[in-house]
């Protein structure tokens, strides 16, 4: 069943999405703290370049961008083993990562009677088309090897 996900590299999606999710709470941490006083104003598009530069040296921005890099070489590993097409909807396990994250570690605000619902939806959509891709190329599999 080359290509499709195992047990193996269905954790190895996980780590991979984990290092990714918390990836982002630091970066979030960081951005926060650094008080960088980024702008949206177009005229100040120079200090806003230069309060990028100076908050990427933030423990927390660094700490962010270290959980991406692993997380960019776990997807690597993932790839080499998992088509694309079934791993890439897995992804959407972090949508539900990130919110309960956001909500534990950053005490943001969440509307769970209306995120629960929504990433479930999303959630569950998106991985029903992954997984059943999956197994659609598995019985492929089984009916070239049944036809030999």
């Amino acid at each position: 069943m080359e290509g499709n996900l195992t047990p193996r590299t269905f954790l190895l999606l996980l780590v991979s999405i984990t290092l990714g999710s918390f990836g982002q709470i630091c970066l979030k941490i960081g951005m926060t703290a650094s008080k960088s006083g980024i702008s949206h104003n177009a005229v100040s598009m120079g200090s806003t370049l230069l309060s990028l530069v100076r908050s990427m040296g933030h423990p927390f921005v660094l700490l962010g961008l270290a959980l991406y890099v692993i997380s960019t070489f776990t997807w690597l590993v993932l790839l080499s083993n998992v088509r694309l097409s079934v791993a890439y909807p897995m992804i959407s396990i972090s949508y539900i990562f990130v919110v309960i994250l956001s909500a534990v570690l950053l005490k943001e605000s969440v509307a769970w009677s209306r995120a629960i619902p929504g990433l479930l939806l999303i959630s569950g959509g998106v991985s029903f088309i992954g997984l059943g891709m999956g197994l659609m190329a598995g019985e492929k599999t089984v009916s070239s090897q049944e036809s030999d």
